[in-house]
């Protein structure tokens, strides 16, 4: 399988060149295989966000190279603006970024700038609407009617309109009740699976990445400390605890309950997956 994004011995500074300066990255490499559900994590001031945001060039590295696709991305300008369209980016809070006049031209708006034809931007914008569950007559709407979770969405759908080879989120959920957030990962999932995109993920919800990535990458001082299936870096509870990163609630109880010698997977990383398997016990125990 091809990677989507590869990036080798990348480095960036943050006031590069001044008494100052501080290595945000360090010598990092990294693939990422197309087709793959990915999660980062990593606490505050880790450098994962940063990491991303070199991924369509949004970031210059001060050291090493970004591929996507195969191509460097730096190599000329038309690899760097190709990049942009193939790989989208949606920040942490994206409804602060909406600004045009309706609903419709901020979700057309990438479309646009992509020289598609009218009946293609308008194509893209209606499919994208209503993948991410935006009614049509909200589209002529202002999106500073809509509420909250609308926004959020609307700007969803602006990168989605796109219709990039790999999508980036990054802290998707934030600031989402537990049902909003389950509501927008399940989104989010739905999304890949009928695209067969790339999707990565950056969240510090450990719960949130054990639902969907099949690949877990820690970054941690700028560098990466662990990648590996959920099972391989989750049961690494310590480690990353003196990261700043803590392991589900229920992981930690059913582990406990492991050891105890119960009837059950110390690997479970979900309330919703915790609840069954106590409901069969119970049910088991009854008969």
């Amino acid at each position: 399988m091809s990677n989507a994004i590869e990036v080798k011995n990348l480095t960036y500074y943050y006031s590069e060149g001044t008494p100052n300066q501080v290595a945000a990255i360090k010598n990092v490499n990294l693939a990422i295989e197309k087709g793959t559900m990915v999660g980062i994590i990593g606490h505050t001031g880790s450098g994962k966000s940063t990491l991303i945001s070199h991924f369509n060039g949004l970031l210059k590295p001060a050291e090493g190279n970004v591929f996507v696709d195969g191509e460097d991305i730096w190599q000329s300008k038309e690899t760097l603006r190709g990049s942009r369209f193939k790989v989208g980016l949606c920040f942490q809070y994206p409804e602060y970024q909406l600004f045009e006049e309706t609903v419709f031209a901020d979700i057309s708006f990438g479309p646009k700038n992509m020289k598609l034809s009218p009946e293609e931007v308008r194509e893209r914008v209606l499919e994208a609407a209503e993948f991410t569950g935006l009614r049509k007559e909200m589209l002529d709407k202002s999106p500073f009617d809509l509420s909250g979770g609308e926004k959020r969405r609307a700007a969803i759908a602006g990168v989605m309109a796109m219709k990039p080879q790999t999508l980036v989120f990054d802290e998707p959920a934030a600031g989402l009740d537990p049902s909003g957030r389950k509501e927008l990962i399940k989104l989010i999932q739905n999304y890949r699976e009928k695209t067969g995109c790339t999707v990565v993920i950056v969240s510090h919800s450990m719960e949130d990445i054990a639902r969907v990535a099949e690949r877990v990458i820690v970054v941690n001082d700028g560098e990466i400390a662990a990648d590996g299936t959920v099972d391989e870096v989750y049961s690494h509870s310590d480690e990353l605890r003196k990261m700043g990163l803590n392991v589900p609630e229920i992981t930690q109880i059913f582990s406990k309950l492991h050891d105890m010698g119960y009837d059950v997977p110390g690997n479970v990383y979900s309330v919703e997956k915790g609840a069954e398997i106590i409901l069969n016990l119970i049910g088991r125990g009854c008969r």
